[in-house]
């Protein structure tokens, strides 16, 4: 058998080789051999070699070879890892590329060894627990340069060592010993999920939109291979519930953000009561805002907000609204934007109508994240318009459907930010890159829709004053402005097009409604 632990080695070095790895674990597994292979020889470059069959070889010696051998292997190659890692620290070596590589190997030992072990002289937690402890520290230090692929195997192997050495201990362990060993099993899960989550990629937010608002989502949201990730957290499932851990699948026991994970993961999914935002806004606003496990509380967020009966106090819906304002205006992934904007709106659909006009005041004003205004503004047409189509006796309650209305939102919507906006002669290059632009394009079409909608004058939008006010602060003022950036333009922006159709759609409606007629003039 030393020829075949020749072979292996030779393989797994990159030397020439009259037979593959692949080969070598079929012909192993044909002639039931496996109790041959020498742990001590071939195990570490088999840890450090990515050829096909390399994984397999690994899993045949953890399963057949001697326990106590795989196990000083699995020392030797921890402390070399280790005292790469300390180097590393040092700056005097470059990152080992294989290191979360060779972690999966030696996770993938670890179980077999562990659990194939006679016990004699020690316990079972003495025998497991610094392999655990040093595992521990391995894959803290290691997942950070997982790839998605190696993230996702690396959680998997982690979750079937739990759940083989959790289905053993009670079998071998004292009582007081047991709930150490799954302490240490929960530790060593956390950690790993924690630290790989970003290989997750099991699109669940993506695929939650996708079934309740087939139009609203991107098509190539849910990113293909998303079922991948999503086995290996069903690995993850099965584990917690060896742990006797399937109760943390519940809104109130969910103590930390690796709760918050395995409650977005959890199969079948965990009901949720009406005091579920309140619950878990301190672990949703932690990982938003740190921007972690991002597609977890984004998904966990949806199904609360899109749940009937949802309790939203208005003090967690003020920091949600600022949290997901932020998402929808700098993130990166344009599905996150939409859908932070979506569930931004879904928010503010619980409150009542005060604190809903307090948060959107400020949304619509907001200094820190200028890109939010414009979207702000589709936030108070919704408003309105769900107010407008009241009952008379609770429309008249409503802010969005009265006169303060105008008095809150007009000097916002009705004159450009900065003030001196139209006043001032812009090069193309600067109207290209202006949200300003943008916004008044809001700004019109909310002006449209409410002229339009408000048929019972409400919001006193059809006032005489009110129209000459918005006429003289801000009509009168953009055509001007469109005037001078058209002139003399071959091609006109976009942007400028869309609020010149914007002031056309006005003016007809204006004409259409009979509110071109002077009058005395109301400031906002």
């Amino acid at each position: 058998m030393q020829s075949i632990s020749n072979l292996i080695s030779l393989a797994a070095g990159g030397s020439s080789s009259s037979i593959s790895l692949k080969e070598i674990h079929e012909a192993v597994v044909r002639y039931n051999c496996a109790k041959y292979l020498e742990p001590l020889s071939i195990l570490l470059p088999l840890l450090s070699c990515h050829c096909d069959g390399a994984m397999d070889l690994i899993r045949d010696c953890g399963l057949s070879s001697s326990p106590k051998e795989v196990l000083i292997v699995v020392q030797e190659a921890i402390e070399q890892l280790q005292s790469h890692g300390n180097d590393e620290e040092d700056e005097t070596e470059d990152p080992d590329p294989d290191i979360v590589h060779r972690v999966i190997g030696i996770v993938s030992l670890c179980s077999p060894a562990i659990s194939r072990s006679r016990l004699r002289k020690t316990t079972a937690l003495k025998l497991c627990s610094p392999v655990l402890d040093h595992m521990c520290s391995l894959i803290s230090s290691a997942s950070p340069r997982a790839t998605k692929d190696e993230g996702r195997a690396l959680i998997t192997e982690v979750a079937r060592l739990v759940k083989a050495l959790g289905d053993w201990a009670p079998t071998v362990a004292i009582a007081s010993d047991l709930v150490q060993i799954k302490v240490l099993l929960r530790e060593l899960l956390d950690t790993t999920v924690m630290g790989c989550a970003s290989s997750i990629q099991a699109n669940l937010a993506a695929r939650a939109v996708e079934s309740r608002f087939p139009r609203f989502s991107f098509k190539s949201a849910a990113k293909e291979g998303w079922q991948e990730g999503e086995k290996a957290m069903l690995n993850v499932q099965v584990a917690l519930t060896v742990l006797s851990d399937s109760s943390r699948a519940n809104v109130r026991e969910t103590n930390s953000l690796s709760d918050l994970i395995y409650l977005a993961h959890s199969t079948p999914p965990a009901p949720f009561s009406p005091s579920a935002l309140p619950d878990l806004h301190r672990l949703l606003v932690q990982a938003l805002q740190m921007n972690l496990f991002l597609d977890e509380s984004l998904f966990l967020l949806f199904r609360i907000l899109t749940q009937e009966g949802t309790d939203v106090p208005p003090d967690v819906a003020t920091s949600l609204c600022e949290i997901l304002a932020a998402l929808a205006s700098t993130h990166l992934d344009p599905f996150v934007r939409q859908l932070s904007l979506r569930m931004l709106s879904l928010t503010l659909s619980r409150l009542p109508p005060p604190p809903r006009l307090e948060i959107l005041l400020k949304l619509t004003t907001d200094q820190d994240f200028p890109q939010m205004r414009g979207p702000a503004i589709g936030l108070v047409k919704e408003a309105v318009l769900e107010a407008l189509a009241l009952p008379a006796p609770s429309a008249r309650l409503n802010p969005f459907a009265s006169p303060e209305l105008l008095r809150v939102f007009g000097g916002v919507l009705f004159r450009p930010n900065p003030p001196e906006f139209f006043s001032e002669r812009k090069t193309r290059e600067e109207l290209e890159r202006s949200l300003e632009l943008l916004r008044i394009v809001d700004c019109l079409s909310f002006y449209y829709v409410l002229l339009q909608r408000d048929r019972e004058n409400k919001t006193e939008v059809r006032s005489v004053g009110n129209v000459r006010s918005v006429q003289s602060s801000f009509l009168r003022p953009l055509r001007q402005f469109l005037t001078e950036h058209t002139t003399g333009q071959e091609q006109p922006l976009m942007a400028i097009l869309s609020l010149q159709v914007g002031l056309d759609r006005i003016d007809d409606a204006l004409r259409t409604l009979d509110l071109t007629t002077p009058g005395h003039k109301v400031e906002f």
